[in-house]
């Protein structure tokens, strides 16, 4: 029992805009919501789409198997860019060019395919964005390898680039996945998983490239609050989470809800589900532990725990507004407010999209 779709007729004008990259969505929002000030917004975030596009991810290195072939088809399957997008609009808020920057956005990005193609193996996922896995085309050997060489890829590029903080940075990101991956499975077996555990591994696994991205222009800058930096992106991370664990309850992109529960994972909507629900506790973990199948609560009790949750993101995005607002103030940079404050709704959208909140 995922939740409903909306009618047809709720869904926002351009339903697809969910598959759309980064900039690609937030143009498409600026030319239609008069809210905005047209013009202006419109050439700020064109500017921004013309940086991403430019952003080349291929493997270039030739290889005697079809490694880097897997890869590359991996890398035209296409993706949001969201991460390499934050950066790049992070730059244009220190006055830092797509050359300041570029190999840096490659290496976010890389890093993320690499981590997604080990998730999908350790997830045992067959799909992902509508697209077979490479674990499911070849096998979880061949899927190994070709994180491993995308990583491999990335390290050597970053250190011919002389900026050995920076490498370091993005090794430190790639520690903290695979030690967030592993708290993650450590709480499948924990009798009581608190709302403390699911932010640690979310700052873990999804707040340390978005991190990244944001403390990157700021070093390359000479930036003096690196700290407020590193908020900005783990919390960013956190929300980005929060997003997913709704998204996990529908039904979406051939994908069976409520997914984390079915792998014995507690996730932000189902750990709200028992706080506002003590009752169901018992239920929900028979679930987790796969003493039971059924679900024990009712659609009006997951929605319920679904607007608590993001009410939660908005709270969170307030913050982050603040903080992205007082930089913007400082290098007069006002005009990325509003596409900043429209980045972080982005992450929304594959929720927002389906349900009226």
């Amino acid at each position: 029992m995922g939740l409903k779709r909306m009618k047809e007729k709720d869904h926002l004008p351009f339903p697809f805009v969910q598959d759309l990259d980064l900039f690609s969505c937030l143009l498409l929002e600026v030319q239609i919501n008069s809210g905005y000030p047209r013009i202006i917004r419109v050439l700020k975030v064109q500017e921004l789409k013309t940086i991403l596009d430019e952003l080349k991810l291929e493997v270039t290195d030739p290889t005697l198997s079809d490694l880097s072939q897997e890869i590359n088809e991996l890398v035209k399957a296409g993706g949001k860019k969201f991460r390499p997008g934050l950066m790049f609009l992070m730059g244009k808020a220190f006055g830092l060019s797509y050359e300041d920057l570029k190999i840096y956005a490659r290496a976010v990005e890389l890093t993320h395919l690499a981590s997604l193609i080990h998730d999908d193996v350790i997830d045992e996922s067959t799909h992902r964005r509508n697209h077979p896995t490479l674990n499911a085309l070849r096998n979880n050997t061949t899927a190994v390898l070709a994180g491993d060489y995308v990583l491999a890829t990335i390290m050597g590029e970053l250190a011919c680039a002389n900026r050995n903080d920076l490498l370091i940075d993005l090794t430190r990101c790639i520690k903290d996945l695979s030690d967030g991956e592993w708290l993650q499975f450590d709480l499948k077996s924990k009798e009581k998983v608190s709302f403390e555990d699911l932010e640690l591994v979310c700052i873990k696994k999804t707040g340390s490239l978005i991190r990244y991205c944001c403390t990157t222009p700021a070093k390359i800058a000479g930036h003096n609050n690196l700290a407020a930096m590193e908020v900005l992106g783990e919390r960013i991370g956190l929300i980005f989470q929060m997003a997913d664990d709704i998204v996990d309850g529908l039904n979406q992109s051939g994908r069976a809800p409520f997914q984390d529960i079915t792998n014995g994972q507690l996730n932000y909507v189902t750990l709200k589900l028992m706080e506002l629900y003590p009752e169901l506790n018992e239920g929900v973990y028979a679930l987790k532990k796969g003493m039971s199948k059924k679900i024990p609560w009712t659609q009006e009790q997951y929605l319920e725990a679904i607007k608590k949750v993001h009410e939660l993101i908005n709270s969170e995005k307030k913050n982050l507004l603040n903080i992205f607002s007082d930089l913007c103030h400082q290098k007069n940079q006002e005009d990325l407010i509003e596409i900043f404050d429209m980045t972080l709704s982005k992450i929304q959208l594959n929720y927002t999209a389906q349900l009226s909140l």
